[in-house]
C-alpha cells in the first residue's frame, strides 16, 4: 500500500450515530477489506453494525467501490486506488 493512498469513505445516516456524526471520513487501504478494518479500528461501534462474528462483511451490506457493487468486482479483496470513494450502504427494512 501506498502511504499518500487515500480514500474517501461515505457512510449513510443510520450508521452515523456511530462515527460521532462525520459522514465521511479520508483512509489509507490498498483494498476494501483493510478499509474496512481501518473503518472499524476508528470507530468501534460499527464492527457489529458491519461485521459478523468471523469478520466477514454482512450479506445486507452493500460497498460500492465508486459506481461499481464489490461483489461483481473481487469483494473485499477489491483493489482500491488514490482517490476512490467508497460508500457503505445497508439495506432497510420496512413497508
Amino acid at each position: 500500500m501506498k502511504a499518500e493512498t487515500k480514500v474517501t469513505v461515505w457512510l449513510p445516516g443510520v450508521l452515523r450515530v456511530h462515527t460521532d456524526g462525520e459522514s465521511r471520513v479520508m483512509l489509507s487501504a490498498s483494498n476494501v477489506s483493510q478499509i474496512l478494518m481501518e473503518l472499524v479500528d476508528l470507530y468501534p461501534a460499527l464492527r457489529s453494525h458491519l461485521l459478523d462474528d468471523q469478520g466477514m462483511l454482512y450479506p445486507f451490506i452493500t460497498v460500492f467501490r465508486n459506481e461499481t457493487n464489490i461483489r461483481d468486482l473481487r469483494f473485499l479483496d477489491t483493489q482500491l486506488g488514490d482517490g476512490d470513494e467508497v460508500r457503505i450502504l445497508p439495506a432497510v427494512a420496512g413497508g
